[in-house]
């Protein structure tokens, strides 16, 4: 049974018809782009600059992971201007423009991406994971998929979630969750079926076993 975006409510998801919301918007430029090669270097570990990662051949790899530093007085990024800490926010997310640019080289056409950041302060807030989310999607044209809340243990740290004790004189909520943003490059889907990937070579096996993807994606 199909079903269709409904004018009020939710309803299932199967075989789910969408036009009439995506109707809506501007459609995105998306790629037929197909060409996927080999990576070289699996299950390698190398220590280096992410802004450089020329070892990896273009258009090779399915799935870019990454949690950037965030720019927030960390011990290994105290002293800005120095030893590579950026000297600005600015500078800092150039840097990231930078490092998502590279990520993007490396992956095949549909391949994910997916950044965890924090967003940062109260005084004022600077929402990261919009300015992530600006510079994957203008910048570098890759399609958003999602933007996954992952919210932190509550009361993790022993503090109050609020910015003045008792007191309506400063309210204003702590954010104890952070972003995880998901986007693809150039298409939707994975460029390749899976039978052809195991004819050329490519990896092609489903690891996850139907246990494991029902406790993960049942909402």
């Amino acid at each position: 049974m199909a079903t269709h975006t409904r004018e009020f409510g939710a309803g299932n998801r199967e075989n789910h018809d969408a036009s009439a919301f995506y109707a809506r918007f501007s459609s995105p430029e998306v790629s037929d782009a197909a060409v996927v090669e080999r990576c070289a270097v699996p299950d390698t570990i190398f220590c280096g600059d992410a802004r450089d990662m020329s070892v990896v051949a273009d258009n090779s790899i399915a799935l870019v992971v990454t949690s950037p530093p965030y720019f927030a007085g960390k011990e290994y990024e105290a002293v800005l201007g120095e030893g590579g800490v950026p000297a600005s926010y600015v500078e800092y997310l150039e840097m990231l423009r930078d490092v998502f640019s590279e990520c993007r080289r490396v992956l095949e056409p549909g391949g994910r991406m997916a950044v965890n950041v924090a967003n940062l302060g109260r005084k004022p807030y600077r929402s990261l994971s919009s300015d992530v989310i600006r510079i994957l999607q203008d910048d570098l044209g890759l399609l958003l998929r999602a933007e996954i809340i992952w919210q932190k243990a509550k009361g993790a740290s022993g503090s109050i979630a609020v910015g003045s004790y008792m007191s309506a004189s400063n309210p204003v909520l702590r954010d104890i969750s952070e972003r995880v943003i998901v986007a693809c490059k150039g298409r939707f889907d994975r460029a390749i079926p899976r039978k052809v990937r195991e004819k050329e070579g490519l990896p092609f096996e489903n690891t996850t076993t139907k246990e494991e993807f029902l406790a993960a994606t049942l909402d």
